[in-house]
C-alpha cells in the first residue's frame, strides 16, 4: 500500500516538477563557475561542484531520465574532498548513486544537502521524490512547503504539485501541521486548490482541520466561499455543508416545530457562507442585497430581468410546507413577476414544489415537496419581469419555510431565525 501510494504521489508531482525544478539552475549555467572550464586557473571546489550541477542540470532539462556522468561525478567528488559541506557537490554524489545497496548512504547525502542549503533544487527534488517513495506524506509535504518558500517560481512550479496531491490519500493529516500555522504560501495554495476539481472534497477537510485546534483559522476568505461554491457546482453538497458548519453557520433555531427552516429568513445578516446563507445576486438587469440593520432584503430589477434574486440551500423531506412572508415595493407589485421555488438540487432531478407568486396578497400559502430520492433543495426567490416592463424596487422584510401543522413531523436540515 505505501509503494502504490508513494508511486501515486510521484505521479502526481511529476508533470509540475520536470520543467520547472531545473530552471534556477540552467539560469545560473551562464555565471562565472561554468566559465571556469576554458579558464587556465585550476578552479576552487565550489566552482568544481557549480560547473558538475549546472551540467547536469542543463542536460536534466532536455532529458528527464540522464544520468549523472562519469565527468560530472568526477567534479562533484573533487569538489566533496575540498568542501565537504557543498550541497552541489553532495546532491550530484547522491543522484549518481543508482544501485539498490547506495540508497542509505545516497539518503544521508541528500538529508545532509537538505540541511545545509534548502534553496539546491535538486536537492529538494530528490528528497521529495524519496518521501514519495517511501509514502512519508509528511515530509512530501514538509519538503514541497520549504520549497515553496524559496522564492515565486518554486512556489508556483510546487504550488501546482500540491494543489494537485491534495486529492490523494492521506492528505489531510500530513498537510494539517504544515498549512495550519499559515505559511506564507498559504494563500496561494488555497487559490490553486479551489480550482482543481479532484483536490475539493480534501480541501475541505482540511480547511475544517485548521479552522479547529490548535490553530483556530476561523476567519472566512475569499477563498473559503469559492470552495464552498466549487463545492455545490460538483455536487458535493454534504461536503459544503459541513463545511460552511465548521467555519461558523448560523444555526439559532433549530429546535422547536413551528422553526423557520430558511437561515436568516429576518435578513438579519449579511451572509458569508453561500449558498447555504443566501447567494444575492448581481447581474447587469437584477441585483439585491441585504440590510442587516433594517433587516431587509432589498431587490431591484429592471425589464428583461429573469434570474434567482437570492436563494439558498436546504435539506428537506417529502411533505407539505407553509410559506409566508412580508414585503413591500415602489408602487404596486405586478402578479407573476417575484416567486417563491423549491426545486431539488441533486443533478437533474426534476422534484420540488409549485412556484408561489409573492405578489399575491393572499398568504401564507401551502405547498407540497415531492421527491423521496432527494435531499438538498434550492429555496429561491425569482424575478421574471417582462422586457417592456418597468423596473421595479422590491423590500422583502422576512420570509419563512415552515413545516405544516399536519406535517409536524416533517424535517429540514437549515434552520434559520424567524
Amino acid at each position: 500500500m505505501t509503494v502504490r501510494r508513494g508511486i501515486g504521489w510521484l505521479i502526481v508531482i511529476a508533470a509540475s516538477l520536470v520543467v520547472g525544478v531545473w530552471s534556477y539552475a540552467v539560469a545560473n549555467a551562464k555565471r562565472a563557475p561554468s566559465r571556469a572550464l576554458v579558464v587556465a586557473a585550476p578552479m576552487s571546489g565550489t566552482a568544481k561542484a557549480s560547473v558538475a550541477y549546472n551540467s547536469f542540470a542543463a542536460r536534466s532539462a532536455k532529458n528527464a531520465k540522464a544520468d549523472v556522468s562519469r565527468e560530472e561525478t568526477e567534479l562533484a567528488n573533487a569538489a566533496y574532498r575540498s568542501e565537504p559541506l557543498s550541497a552541489p557537490a553532495l546532491g550530484i554524489l547522491a543522484v549518481s548513486m543508482t544501485n539498490a545497496e547506495q540508497a542509505q548512504k545516497r539518503q544521508a547525502l541528500l538529508d545532509l544537502a537538505g540541511k545545509i542549503n534548502r534553496r539546491n533544487m535538486l536537492v529538494n527534488n530528490e528528497l521529495i521524490k524519496a518521501a514519495a517513495l517511501r509514502g512519508d506524506d509528511r515530509t512530501f509535504f514538509t519538503w514541497l512547503s520549504r520549497v515553496m518558500l524559496t522564492g515565486n517560481e518554486a512556489k508556483t512550479t510546487y504550488g501546482a504539485a500540491m494543489a494537485d496531491a491534495t486529492a490523494r490519500e492521506g492528505t489531510v493529516a500530513a498537510l494539517a501541521p504544515i498549512i495550519g500555522p499559515r505559511p506564507k504560501w498559504t494563500d496561494y495554495y488555497w487559490s490553486l486548490v479551489v480550482r482543481r476539481p479532484a483536490s475539493l472534497i480534501n480541501a475541505a477537510r482540511l480547511r475544517l482541520a485548521v479552522a479547529g485546534a490548535p490553530w483556530r483559522q476561523t476567519d472566512i476568505a475569499a477563498t473559503d466561499k469559492r470552495l464552498l461554491q466549487e463545492l455545490v457546482r460538483y455536487g458535493h453538497l454534504d461536503a459544503g455543508y459541513e463545511l460552511a458548519s465548521g467555519l461558523g453557520l448560523r444555526d439559532k433555531n433549530a429546535k422547536g416545530a413551528g422553526a423557520n427552516l430558511l437561515r436568516n429568513g429576518n435578513f438579519g445578516s449579511v451572509p458569508d457562507l453561500a449558498p447555504f446563507d443566501w447567494q444575492l445576486s448581481s447581474i447587469g438587469s437584477l441585483g439585491a442585497s441585504i440590510d442587516s440593520r433594517g433587516k431587509t432584503l432589498l431587490i431591484s430589477a429592471i425589464g428583461g430581468a429573469r434570474a434567482p434574486a437570492a436563494q439558498q440551500l436546504l435539506r428537506l423531506s417529502p411533505g407539505k410546507y407553509v410559506v409566508d412572508w412580508e414585503l413591500s415595493a415602489n408602487g404596486e407589485l405586478s402578479r407573476e413577476t417575484l416567486f417563491a421555488r423549491i426545486s431539488c438540487a441533486e443533478g437533474g432531478a426534476k422534484y420540488g414544489a409549485p412556484r408561489i407568486d409573492l405578489a399575491d396578497p393572499s398568504h401564507p400559502k401551502t405547498v407540497t415537496v415531492s421527491g423521496a430520492g432527494c435531499n438538498w433543495y434550492w429555496f429561491a426567490i425569482d424575478v421574471e419581469i417582462p422586457d417592456s416592463a418597468a423596473g421595479v424596487d422590491v423590500h422583502l422584510k422576512q420570509i419563512s419555510l415552515k413545516p405544516a401543522p399536519s406535517d409536524r413531523g416533517v424535517s429540514g436540515g437549515s434552520d434559520g431565525e424567524n
